[in-house]
């Protein structure tokens, strides 16, 4: 029992070493720039400042006013823990967490299912889907752990204890529990056809998880309604980042295309369905089990709407979506990609199954390790974000709502400002979920020159003033390198940062 303990203790370290890895370097937040980091670390800031309320919305951006939190539990411990830690430091802190109970709930998993829970812990925790959440800055699938420990009391031991912790996946993240569901009613449907005397107990589970779920549900107001960030009709296109899978479904291709992929300066998420040959192997030799059809289910529905082939559409519709979207409330999943979190799961437990039957738990865990860290689409190190905040924004000129440019182009993060703002807590004239100009700065000359300025080296229109920002902005900020192209159309900022300049707008 000692020896097990020890094995798990340093497994996890590793786990949470290789992520930390790139911290190394200096101040950073774990997670690419061009994702969502900024934007969570944003959201968790200003629920922090509001504890122990819990607004609905801020003012703080343009469109905000009402903003349901996807994820209100990590959100809360998020912004208590900013408040208490600084919130670098906080976000870093609980992305280790993430991991750490990810590798734990692999495990956990694992030994309930018979596995071996050190190769349970090590695929669940490095599984590319996985390590592309926490890439990508996606908090509401950070919990991926607590899913894992959910099914194992489905699987065997009291199913009440399955359903309070699935009913709390719902507060963590709407892709988590809507994969855990999934995954449950077809374990909950196993046992109760392995053993007629578990039905109760695993209806009971899923009424006390529908219980706790509605409240969580209810507070995504008109997000429930259809009317979510990110909707809209799906227009079929070549995806050069398919190893990926940044937008609507998974590459056929990406379940079994080993290598790591350079993004260069593009924006995305990442939702890398990747298996891993080792792991493959070690899950075929499970043979029969139930947790195929978790797995083969859950990469199904991954693929989305339309099938693609390493990039290319296929022009063939997945027959699996269009059942799926049978069930009510699910053509609100936008990123089909992302339900594959508990398909991840399905295969740490066949997975270490298998290694149970080689015999060779500490060898299959280093092989998948060394697999997954090196040749997967999203291995380790993981991607990180500056964390430093330029002095210039803690000592802004000007009064009224603040506007940074460049809004958008090749390589612009830009949610940056929303992080900035903590510095000066001035209003913004920016949308969070929609790169680019406002309506009202884009109506003037020197509105559409600015927004388009990563775009192109044109100078300014013979039109452009400073004062036709006014009413939209009070002080306009510029970042290297478009600070001199600015300052030859406007003239001499109010004041210089290291990478910043700022004018008063009039």
């Amino acid at each position: 029992m000692v020896r097990n303990v020890r094995e798990l203790a340093v497994a996890g370290a590793l786990c949470v070493l290789a992520a930390c890895i790139g911290l190394l370097s200096g101040p950073a937040l774990l997670g690419a720039e061009g994702s969502e980091v900024y934007g969570h670390t944003w959201v968790w800031w200003w629920h922090g400042e509001a504890l122990p309320g819990w607004p609905a919305g801020t003012d703080l951006a343009q469109g905000a006013d009402p903003w349901p939190v996807i994820d209100p539990l990590p959100t809360a411990l998020g912004g208590l823990l900013g408040q208490l830690l600084g919130h670098t430091l906080a976000w870093n802190l609980m992305a280790i967490l993430g991991i750490a109970g990810a590798f734990a709930g692999g495990a956990f998993l694992a030994r309930r299912c018979g596995g071996e829970p050190l190769v349970g812990g090590v695929v669940l925790a490095l599984g590319p889907i996985v390590l592309g959440s926490f890439g990508s800055g996606l908090t509401e699938d950070w919990a991926i752990g607590l899913v894992a420990i959910a099914l194992a009391f489905l699987v065997s031991g009291p199913a009440w204890v399955a359903g309070l912790l699935l009913g709390l996946t719902s507060w963590c993240g709407l892709y988590l529990a809507l994969g855990g569901a999934l995954a449950a009613l077809v374990l909950g449907a196993w046992r109760i056809a392995t053993d007629r005397a578990s039905w109760t107990s695993v209806v009971t589970a899923g009424a006390l998880a529908l219980v706790l779920t509605l409240p969580a549900l209810a507070l995504q107001g008109e997000r429930i309604d259809g009317e979510g960030h990110r909707s809209g009709a799906y227009h079929e296109q070549v995806e050069p980042m398919w190893r990926l899978n940044p937008w609507k479904g998974s590459d056929l291709a990406s379940f079994v295309t080993p290598g790591r992929v350079d993004v260069g300066d593009a924006l995305l998420r990442r939702h890398p369905t990747y298996l891993g040959l080792s792991v493959l192997i070690l899950a075929a030799m499970a043979r029969r089990s139930r947790w195929w059809v978790v797995l083969v289910g859950a990469g199904a529905l991954a693929l989305g709407e339309r099938l693609r082939f390493m990039g290319d559409p296929l022009g063939v519709a997945n027959p699996a979506v269009t059942l799926f979207r049978l069930l009510p409330g699910v053509d609100l999943v936008n990123h089909h990609g992302r339900l594959f979190l508990v398909g991840q799961i399905a295969l740490a437990v066949l997975a270490a199954t298998g290694a149970r039957r080689l015999g060779r738990a500490r060898v299959a865990a280093a092989v998948v390790a060394l697999e997954l860290a090196l040749f997967s689409p999203q291995g380790v190190p993981l991607p990180t974000t500056p964390a430093t905040i330029d002095p210039l924004f803690h000592a802004l000129p000007g009064e009224g709502p603040v506007l940074v440019i460049p809004v958008a182009g090749p390589g612009v993060a830009h949610q940056r400002p929303l992080y900035e703002q903590r510095a000066h807590g001035r209003r913004l004239v920016l949308a969070p979920n929609r790169p680019g100009l406002t309506p009202g700065v884009a109506s003037s000359a020197l509105g559409l020159w600015l927004g388009g300025l990563a775009f192109s080296k044109d100078s300014a229109p013979k039109e452009a003033a400073l004062q036709q920002l006014s009413g939209h902005a009070g002080t306009l900020v510029v970042r290297e390198p478009y600070v001199s192209r600015v300052t030859d159309a406007l003239g001499p900022p109010s004041a210089v940062g290291e990478g910043h300049a700022a004018w008063i707008v009039p």
